[in-house]
């Protein structure tokens, strides 16, 4: 049977990285809190023996006050756990190390991978890891999961384990009274948990902190006497019986981390620090927000305009190879050409704005602006009614949808999660910018770019608004903003090339597909009559070419495919061919940016928010696409 190792860890601390560092598999990591809201997992081959590999999302406890916590402690206790490898980062040692301590009291093997030293090292903390692995009885690695620094020495560890050393860590001991507690409770509670996996004191920890969490086997009279604890302590403590195991578990992280640790004066305030002044400052930080947009935007649409300009000229010689096909062999050639212009479509429109995009967003994701992002944006989140949480997922949502929908379980409030779920597919993802940009490029110039993305940004202002004027209490939230960190340009290649693939894996199937399709509903014009049924809002509503309304039907599938299908649908090679005006270029972009979701979006959408939120979801996206289209079609006499 294969060996699993589960990663765990506080979020930020470096996981997804480690993960990377210990597998083949490439999953998506940033410096910027919630990047894995759901687990990863990788095969790896350790000196010969296979271990399955985990990444589980980023939690600060075990007790499960949300989706993520609920997740990982759910995961935790059910799953053939045969090593945890706990992740703590070195510069923020004692609050990291109250993960640890608590992962010690589940009982389980444990390895303590000591990640981000270098960055304690630069705040004048030296820590000794050989003291701490006296201290827990589990080995502890120093790592550099960033440089993959400590990777060498954690398989050796990892290895150690599987050949049989012990690893199961020493719980540090609390306070006399409430350990007293504790172990009366552990021995009534061990009969009944024998054949679960954690030990029976983690089951009478987490009974007496949180009483939903006792075992449902438990008797009545362990129930009495796990009330009767809980009474004590509040008479005693003043404070519920949460927040006195919490005090407990950071007065012992607090301990281990002064025994452990040394520290050296530092030579000089680091330049990050510095930098965070101008930043976060309530004035220069949105002056410099404002500079990054601009900049973000205008790279990538000189960058993709060059790339699209150098494919051009080979993409229009090969067009012609086929053109002997269309009197002879119809079919043949409705299929040949629908292939090509999905291949045209990838390599000659979308890529060149995609990987631009791609690589950029990776950058400021490792260098930790995007966090600084988060931060100034909330303010303005409270401005439309929405309120701690929901940034993260708002932030992730400009890459893609999906994983910021996955993000919304980090919500609590279930109003807050459902504005937000149903917000998000308005955010102009990577594939609707590339979307924007191309068209863009061939028409309108940058300048319009920038009018659009300024309006999306507007309706979701607005509609946010508009949907959170009934919510009574804004959800709380603090956030954690990392060190800035110098990005590496080896790891932002290989992510960017990570995202590509994964783009042209999932991507090329339905935007080669589509197209072929699309070459078939032409040949057997089919495409008319789904036009036919368009035709209402595509030509007498939005004033387009009823040519267009097969493309919107392939676009709820990718985005991208919108691209293609127009080219195919008004057979030409070039998006500079197309017979449209600036105006009708305009209403085409606001109205493909705003209406459904792509069909990946519309799963997860269902799956994280139910028939509701897709219903809501589906209906206000329509609503608002069709009245910005119109609006837009007016002031620019279309």
């Amino acid at each position: 049977m294969v060996k699993q190792i589960v990663l765990v860890g506080q979020p930020n601390s470096g996981k997804s990285t480690l993960f990377n560092v210990l597998s083949d598999i490439k999953v998506p990591t940033s410096n910027f809190s919630g990047t894995t809201v759901k687990l990863k997992e990788s095969q790896i081959n350790i000196y010969g023996e296979i271990y399955n590999l985990i990444d589980l999302p980023g939690v600060y406890s075990l007790n499960p006050t949300d989706e993520v916590e609920k997740y990982t402690y759910e995961f935790l206790l059910n799953s053939d756990v045969d090593l945890i490898v706990n992740v703590v980062d070195a510069s923020l040692l004692a609050r990291s190390l109250e993960m640890t301590v608590e992962l010690a009291e589940l009982g389980m093997p444990m390895i303590v991978a000591l990640n981000m030293v270098d960055e304690a090292e630069k705040h004048g903390l030296k820590i000794n890891a050989k003291e701490l692995e006296d201290i827990l009885n589990v080995p502890v690695v120093p790592t550099v999961a960033l440089y993959g620094k400590g990777g060498k020495e954690l398989v050796d560890r990892i290895n150690e384990i599987s050949s049989g050393r012990t690893a199961i860590p020493l719980y540090p001991e609390y306070t006399k009274h409430l350990e007293n507690d504790i172990d009366k409770l552990t021995k009534n509670i061990k009969p009944i948990v024998s054949e679960m996996k954690g030990s029976a004191r983690f089951y009478a920890i987490k009974s007496i902190e949180n009483p939903t969490l006792i075992p449902q086997s438990v008797t009545s009279e362990i129930q009495i006497q796990r009330n009767t604890i809980e009474m004590e302590l509040v008479k005693n403590h003043h404070k519920d019986v949460f927040e006195t195991i919490h005090y407990e578990r950071h007065h012992q992280a607090m301990k281990i981390a002064e025994k452990i640790s040394i520290f050296t004066e530092r030579k000089k305030r680091p330049f990050s620090e510095k930098l965070d002044d101008w930043l976060l400052h309530p004035i220069f930080g949105y002056a410099f927000l404002l500079s990054f947009f601009v900049l973000y935007f205008a790279i990538i649409f000189i960058i993709g305009s060059l790339i699209g300009s150098l494919v051009d000229a080979p993409i229009q010689a090969l067009a012609g190879l086929f053109e002997p096909l269309k009197a002879t062999q119809p079919f043949i050639w409705h299929s040949i050409n629908g292939a090509f212009m999905g291949f045209a479509g990838i390599f000659g429109i979308v890529l060149p704005y995609f990987l631009p995009l791609v690589f950029l967003t990776t950058i400021f994701e490792d260098l930790g602006y995007l966090s600084r992002v988060a931060f100034l944006i909330d303010g303005i989140m409270h401005k439309i009614g929405l309120h701690g949480k929901s940034v993260v997922p708002i932030i992730l949502g400009f890459g893609c949808s999906v994983p910021a929908l996955y993000a919304t379980r980090l919500i609590d409030n279930k109003r807050d999660k459902m504005v937000t779920g149903v917000l998000i597919p308005f955010i102009p993802c990577s594939a609707r910018i590339s979307v924007i940009f191309a068209l863009a490029a061939a028409f309108t110039g940058p300048l319009w770019a920038i009018v659009v993305f300024a309006y999306l940004m507007l309706v979701i202002a607005i509609t946010g608004r508009i949907m959170t004027v009934f919510l009574k209490k804004p959800t709380g939230f603090v956030m954690e903003i990392p060190t800035l960190k110098i990005p590496s340009i080896k790891y932002s290649f290989r992510k960017t090339w990570y995202r590509i693939k994964g783009f042209l894996k999932d991507a090329s199937l339905f935007l080669m597909g589509g197209s072929i399709v699309l070459g078939w509903f032409e040949y057997f014009k089919f495409g008319y009559y789904i036009n036919i049924a368009f035709a209402p809002i595509v030509k007498f509503v939005l004033g387009l070419p009823m040519e267009l309304g097969s493309t919107l039907v392939f676009g709820f599938l990718r985005k991208e495919l919108i691209i293609v299908m127009m080219n195919q649908a008004m057979n030409i090679t070039a998006l500079t061919q197309l017979p449209l005006s600036l105006g009708q270029i305009i209403v085409f972009i606001i109205f493909v940016s705003l209406y459904f979701p792509c069909l990946t979006t519309f799963v997860v959408l269902w799956k994280e928010l139910g028939f509701k939120g897709v219903f809501l979801s589906s209906i206000t996206s329509l609503f608002v696409a069709t009245i910005s289209a119109f609006l837009f079609k007016l002031v620019l006499n279309v």
